[in-house]
């Protein structure tokens, strides 16, 4: 009996931590894929923005050194994290290609990413959609570097397209930094021979199928990283933790060690306390972390005995564990309900918002207003400015909204290119409006220049502002703003119209 009962409690508590491991390990390895995606995604916004504007455009029917010079200077990569940048034409041959160095700013020689072009250029020339965008990693003499591409069209996506846009981030310092604070991470890229094996096209640059645990090293998870035209380049390797594991044998040990003894004195009396002090509470242990799991509830833990034996610190570091897998589901979150360039909250954080706060004003008929605002001759600004300045106001504009929508239940949100909204609890229209007066006068202190506005010739808002009645739905109130918002440009722009129930 006792040597089936050490077997048992070996083989399977042994198991069931290394399960616990190897899952968070799988984790981890996901959300590594999830950030590269999301940096992907940044430059993906980047590469549009770039690639839909009015003078790229007619850059392309007349080329000038004026326009580069001007508006995609190495200084101007910098600004936004570029390393490079790269125009074709419809034929897809090079007519301006410029790298920038990331410290002083300065431009370098582009010939570090002739291969990844090439490689770019062989995508384009068998994609049968040449218009989408397309994004993902590559190799280069100086590391690995993301790519972004994207047929060049005007602002307002009229005609055809003229030309092809290519920009490039290294995969390291800023980025990596990034990648690593969010996550909480640490796991190395390292570079691997190609092989015969054939090409796989993906939509992440992490191969999921490639996901395996290293069976020559201990504690390791391996993953390979894809270049634009499918071949495995890179290696991502994880280093995770054992200390569950480890903590678990030594219980474990122990645990057969004071079998083995009691067993020699009193095979009863063993029986009875292993059972009442270990394997009980092993299996309570055992139970609450799979209600955990099942339930996804990071935030509880597991109960601490008094007594602060073995069992007790294997609790408290499997609630550590607990703990940075909670974090880390809050960044995971965050991220996803967070805009990229601004900070604040996402056209998804605003409409799941606005449907809570609906339900809550039809429950207890608190007032609920809306606030939609828009920027007066944005892609003016963006034509005769750039499109980096028109970042930069979009930031300020942001964090005017922040800093007057600036109660716990208040939300401001970028729901669009040029777009923003704030959502009021308890605010009736006239708490609202002088709200949007308000976040007017601020901008006004900025006098942020506009030369190319017919309403002013500074940077001004059109601002809608309604109020919630009991049959709105979101998509009801949200019409009703918007139309707020449309009176106000109708009537001149730079202005607040509050719409009354209709």
């Amino acid at each position: 009996m006792t040597a089936v009962a050490i077997a048992l409690l070996e083989t399977n508590l042994h198991q069931g931590f290394n399960s616990i491991e190897c899952e968070e390990a799988q984790r981890q390895m996901t959300q590594i894929s999830h950030n590269i995606t999301n940096e992907l995604d940044r430059l993906s916004q980047i590469n549009s923005d770039w690639a839909n504007w009015d003078e790229m455009y007619d850059y392309l029917r007349h080329p000038t050194r004026e326009f580069t010079d001007r508006q995609i200077n190495a200084q101007a990569m910098k600004t936004v994290g570029l390393k490079f940048a790269t125009i074709l034409n419809k034929q897809n041959e090079i007519i301006f290609s410029d790298s920038a160095n990331m410290t002083s700013g300065d431009s370098e020689d582009p010939i570090n990413f002739i291969e990844t072009i090439n490689r770019i250029k062989q995508r384009i020339e068998q994609s049968d959609n040449r218009s989408s965008t397309n994004c993902g990693l590559d190799t280069s003499p100086i590391g690995p570097i993301l790519v972004c591409w994207q047929t060049i069209h005007r602002t307002d996506h009229s005609g055809q397209f003229n030309g092809t846009l290519i920009v490039g981030q290294m995969l390291e310092g800023v980025v990596m930094n990034r990648i690593h604070a969010q996550s909480g991470i640490a796991f190395e890229i390292e570079p691997i021979t190609l092989s015969d094996e054939p090409a796989r096209l993906l939509y992440t640059a992490l191969d999921p199928n490639t996901v395996k645990f290293d069976p020559n090293q201990a504690a390791l998870l391996t993953a390979q990283l894809r270049n634009i035209v499918g071949q495995a380049i890179y290696s991502v390797r994880l280093h995770y933790s054992t200390s569950v594991s480890q903590r678990g044998d030594a219980i474990i040990w122990k645990v057969i060690w004071a079998l083995l003894l009691v067993t020699a004195l009193n095979g009863l009396m063993l029986l009875f306390g292993v059972h009442y002090l270990v394997i009980r509470r092993l299996r309570q242990l055992d139970k609450e972390l799979i209600q955990i799991w099942r339930n996804g509830r990071w935030s509880d833990r597991l109960p601490l005995q008094k007594n602060r034996d073995e069992l007790h610190h294997l609790a408290r570091s499997i609630n550590r564990m607990l703990a940075l897998i909670r974090k880390q589901f809050i960044g995971l979150e965050s991220l996803a309900h967070t805009d990229a360039l601004t900070q604040i909250a996402n056209r998804r954080a605003f409409d799941q918002r606005l449907a809570l706060e609906v339900q809550q004003h039809q429950r207890t008929q608190s007032p609920l207003t809306l606030i939609l605002i828009d920027v007066d001759y944005f892609k003016r600004y963006n034509d005769y400015y750039g499109h980096p300045a028109g970042d930069e106001v979009l930031v300020t504009i942001a964090a005017i909204l922040t800093q007057v929508a600036n109660r716990p239940a208040d939300l401001a949100a970028r729901i669009g290119g040029e777009e923003f909204a704030i959502i009021l609890p308890n605010t009736n229209l006239e708490g609202a409006q002088h709200v949007a007066e308000n976040i007017g006068a601020r901008l006004a202190e900025y006098q942020l220049r506009h030369a190319d506005s017919p309403v002013a010739d500074v940077i001004t808002l059109s601002i809608g502002v309604t109020q919630a009645i009991n049959r709105d739905d979101p998509s009801a109130l949200i019409q009703r703003a918007d139309k707020a918002t449309y009176k106000a440009k109708e009537s001149g722009r730079n202005k607040v119209c509050v719409l009354y129930e209709i």
